[in-house]
C-alpha cells in the first residue's frame, strides 16, 4: 500500500510541476480530474466517463469563448487517476470569470462534485471561489469535514460513484442512440422520395401517377413527422415492462398525432400514412433492442410479430356490411392471403424487407463508409425493384385487380434480374411507362423501401 501511495504522490508532484511550467511561461491554466477516493483511481469505466466529461467541458469553455492552447494540452492516466491540463490563451477575460464559468459547469453537471475543475493564475496560485464544497456522498456537510471525520464507509462511497457513473454513461448512450435513430428515420423518408426516377411514384422531377402531390408535398410531410422520431426512440429505449404489448396504446397515440400533422402539412393528402405505421413500430423496437444490447434482424422480426400478433384477423377479418368495409377488408375478402396487404407483411415478420430488400442494400452498401448520391440512388433503385416484384400491394390490387398487379410484379422482376446488364435501362423505362399508362403507384413498396433502409442503417449503430 505504501508503494501505491508513493506512486500517487509522485503523479501529483508531476502535475504540480506541469502547472508550474505553464505559470513560469506567464500563462494561466485549467485542469480537470475526478474526485475518486481510494485505489484504483481509474478503470475502463471511469476513464470513459472522464473522456465524456472532458468533451463536455471543452464545449462549455468554447461556448463561453474561453480559449485554450490545444498544442500544449496534457492528458494522461496515472496512479492518481485521469488528468487533463491546458494553458489558457489570451486573457480577454478576468481569471475569476473563468473560475465562475468552470464552477457553473461543475454545478450543472449530473456528476456534480465528482468533478474537479481547477484554475491556476499566471502567478501559479490556485483561484478559489471561497465556497466550501459539500460532501459528494451526503450532500450535507463540507467535503473536507466528512473526509476528516471518516463519516462514510469507503465501499459505500465507491458504490455510489460507480452507480452514478453508470447512470451518466447510460444517459449519454440513450441520447446518442435516440438522436441517431431519429436521424436515420428521417433519412429513410427523404432518401425514398428523392430516389429518381421511380415507376409511378413521386420523385425529384416527376409526380409519377399522382396529380395531387409532388416532391415538395413529401418534404413538408417528412419535416413535420421528424419531430416525433426521437420521442418514439426515447420511449422504446426506456421501456422496461416485460410485456411489450403494453406499449401499443402509446404507440398508436403517437401515430395518430403524426397522421394529424401529416394531413395538416400536406393539405389533406396521404403522403406517409403507411410509413408512419411502419416507422412508429420500427423505431420503438430498434431503440428497445439497442438499449438491451440485443439488436439483430432476427430479434427485430420476433418483436414486430409479438407486437402485432394476429393483425390480419383482428383488422381485416371482421364480418360487417359491405358499404362500411375498408379497401383492405374488401381485398382480404376477395383475394384472401394475397389481399392481406401491409398487415399481412407485418404479421409475417416483414419478409419483403428482410428476404428481398435488405440483402440488396447489403450488396451495395454494407462496406461503404461514405455513401455518394449515385451509389445511394443505384442501391435504392435495385431494392425498390425487389420490393415491387415481391409485394402484393393491396392498394394496386383494389384499384387495378390481380392481373395488373401480377404484370407489374413481373416487369419489376425482369428489371431486377437485368440490373447490371445492358437490358436494364430499357426494362426499367418500360416499367415506368407501364405505371404511367395504367396510372399505377406502388406506394406500399415505397413505404417498405423507406423501412428497409431504416432497419439496414439501424443495424449499423
Amino acid at each position: 500500500m505504501e508503494e501505491v501511495l508513493g506512486k500517487i504522490l509522485a503523479a501529483r508532484d508531476k502535475r504540480a510541476a506541469l502547472r508550474a511550467e505553464i505559470s513560469n511561461s506567464g500563462r494561466a491554466s485549467l485542469s480537470l480530474n475526478l474526485n475518486i477516493p481510494g485505489y484504483p483511481k481509474s478503470n475502463e469505466k471511469i476513464h470513459l466517463c472522464f473522456k465524456m466529461v472532458l468533451s463536455e467541458l471543452t464545449r462549455h469553455l468554447l461556448s463561453h469563448r474561453i480559449l485554450v492552447d490545444v498544442s500544449a494540452e496534457y492528458c494522461a492516466t496515472d496512479e492518481a487517476g485521469d488528468f487533463f491540463l491546458t494553458p489558457l490563451l489570451e486573457e480577454n477575460y478576468a481569471i475569476e470569470e473563468v473560475k465562475q464559468i468552470s464552477e457553473q459547469f461543475e454545478e450543472s453537471h449530473p456528476l456534480g462534485r465528482l468533478l474537479d475543475v481547477d484554475i491556476t493564475n499566471v502567478s501559479g496560485e490556485p483561484v478559489s471561489s471561497g465556497k466550501a464544497k459539500l460532501c459528494y456522498f451526503c450532500n450535507e456537510k463540507p467535503a473536507l469535514v466528512c473526509m476528516r471525520e471518516k463519516n462514510h464507509p469507503y465501499h459505500d462511497i465507491r458504490n455510489k460513484i460507480d452507480s452514478d457513473i453508470d447512470v451518466y454513461l447510460n444517459n449519454l448512450d440513450r441520447e446518442r442512440t435516440c438522436k441517431d435513430l431519429a436521424s436515420k428515420a428521417l433519412n429513410s423518408l427523404l432518401y425514398e422520395v428523392a430516389l429518381t426516377p421511380k415507376p409511378g411514384l413521386v420523385d425529384r422531377f416527376s409526380n409519377g401517377s399522382h396529380d395531387d402531390m409532388d416532391f415538395a408535398t413529401f418534404l413538408n410531410s417528412a419535416s413535420v413527422l421528424s419531430v416525433y422520431f426521437r420521442d418514439i426512440a426515447e420511449y422504446g429505449y426506456t421501456f422496461t415492462d416485460g410485456d411489450l404489448k403494453k406499449a401499443i396504446p402509446e404507440l398508436r397515440r403517437i401515430g395518430l398525432l403524426m397522421e394529424d400533422d401529416m394531413f395538416r402539412a400536406s393539405k389533406g393528402i396521404n403522403t406517409h400514412k403507411g410509413a408512419i405505421f411502419l416507422l412508429v413500430f420500427s423505431l420503438f423496437i430498434s431503440a428497445y433492442l439497442i438499449s438491451n444490447q440485443k439488436f439483430s434482424y432476427r430479434a427485430f422480426v420476433n418483436l414486430i410479430q409479438v407486437l402485432n400478433g394476429d393483425l390480419v384477423e383482428r383488422e381485416l377479418g371482421r364480418k360487417i356490411l359491405n358499404e362500411n368495409q375498408t379497401h383492405g377488408e374488401i381485398c382480404f375478402e376477395k383475394y384472401g392471403k394475397k389481399g392481406m396487404g401491409i398487415r399481412g407483411e407485418v404479421q409475417a415478420g416483414l419478409p419483403c424487407v428482410f428476404k428481398h430488400a435488405i440483402p440488396v442494400l447489403e450488396l451495395h452498401l454494407l462496406n461503404v463508409n461514405q455513401v455518394s448520391d449515385k451509389t445511394l440512388n443505384s442501391s435504392l433503385t435495385h431494392a425498390l425493384l425487389a420490393l415491387i416484384a415481391n409485394n402484393d400491394d393491396s392498394n394496386i390490387l383494389y384499384r387495378k385487380g390481380v392481373e395488373i398487379l401480377e404484370e407489374l410484379k413481373q416487369k419489376a422482376q425482369n428489371a431486377f434480374v437485368h440490373f447490371n446488364d445492358e437490358k436494364f435501362e430499357f426494362l426499367y423505362q418500360d416499367l415506368i411507362t407501364y405505371c404511367d399508362k395504367n396510372h399505377i403507384s406502388p406506394g406500399g413498396s415505397a413505404d417498405l423501401l423507406a423501412l428497409s433502409y431504416f432497419i439496414f442503417t439501424a443495424n449499423k449503430h
